[in-house]
């Protein structure tokens, strides 16, 4: 039982850095002039997503 909620807490602390990451992903993706910073923010978007894809796959609220 124990270890259970060690699993669980650790699939909730994924899922949320990929919430946070899709929010920074999105306003450098939409915010920036700059190409880099644009192709930046679209990789955080893409890795806040799989990250939350995988939190969320086992620890679901």
């Amino acid at each position: 039982m124990k270890n259970d909620n060690l699993i669980i807490r650790k699939y909730k602390i994924i899922a949320v850095i990929g919430i946070i990451l899709m929010g920074i992903g999105s306003f450098m993706s939409c915010l920036s002039v700059n190409n880099f910073a644009i192709t930046f923010g679209t990789i955080l978007l893409c890795g806040g997503l799989v990250l939350s894809i995988i939190g969320f796959s086992k620890w679901q609220p």
